[in-house]
């Protein structure tokens, strides 16, 4: 009866049925993973206009330690149009660090996710050398939105390689910027030992800005993110 009761739970929650093995290898490995920080964070983003005119590129290098139980954020360079803004930054670093972290839309295999999430095998399959890849569909809900995208997972261990995936319910307000489309993609990089973890996030986004020094900037702004040199808490 229990067992009944927890999957007609699990129907209705929109989360992924609970016999769908390859998922629930890929939450699995998600744990397992749940303690690996990235030691290096290297961050580029940039504006450009309708015309496909770039207006500023920013690139953030921050590293990631552990001190005791502490787990601190360092700036290493920051540059804005290639201008070196490090030292000037880091007087007002300590209120920038909150932004050095992996959202849930980044991976949502974590197992605290999936009471946010459905997903379901689309049909699609696709081969990289030996190893078959399996196309899921998926909605997760997180802070930022609900995002609608696909997961290709390795077919035989469970082993997500990337998604895609899209902020449906636009456009939204952000202060006083306009966001118009969000296109998020992520790939996985495997090691040795089970190892796994993001290695790399992209961010397209079209937004309205009008926050100082833009007003009424239609802007296309890319981002994208490396995470190397992982460690294990």
């Amino acid at each position: 009866m229990k067992t009944l009761l927890l999957t007609a739970g699990l129907l209705l929650s929109g989360t992924v049925h609970a016999s769908d093995t390859l998922w629930q290898r890929a939450v699995a490995l998600s744990a397992y993973n749940r303690d690996a920080v990235p030691g290096d964070w290297v961050e580029r983003q940039e504006i450009f206009d309708l015309e496909g005119e770039s207006h500023l590129v920013l690139r953030t290098h921050v590293g990631f330690s552990q001190t005791h139980s502490k787990i601190d954020v360092t700036l290493i360079e920051a540059t804005s149009n290639g201008i070196d803004l490090t030292s000037e930054l880091l007087e007002t670093f300590e209120d920038r660090k909150p932004e050095f972290t992996l959202k849930p839309q980044y991976n949502p295999f974590q197992p605290s996710e999936q009471k946010n999430v459905s997903a379901k095998p689309e049909g699609r399959t696709r081969r990289e050398g030996e190893t078959v890849l399996v196309a899921y569909d998926y909605t997760h809900r997180t802070d930022d939105g609900r995002w609608r995208g696909v997961a290709w997972i390795d077919d035989v261990t469970g082993t997500p390689v990337e998604l895609n995936a899209r902020l449906i319910g636009l456009p939204v307000m952000d202060d006083k910027d306009q966001i118009r489309e969000v296109v998020l993609n992520v790939t996985f990089r495997t090691g040795e030992e089970r190892e796994w973890h993001i290695a790399k996030v992209t961010l397209f986004k079209r937004a309205i800005l009008n926050n100082f020094p833009y007003a009424d900037f239609h802007a296309t702004i890319e981002t994208a993110i490396i995470l190397d040199d992982y460690w294990k808490i």
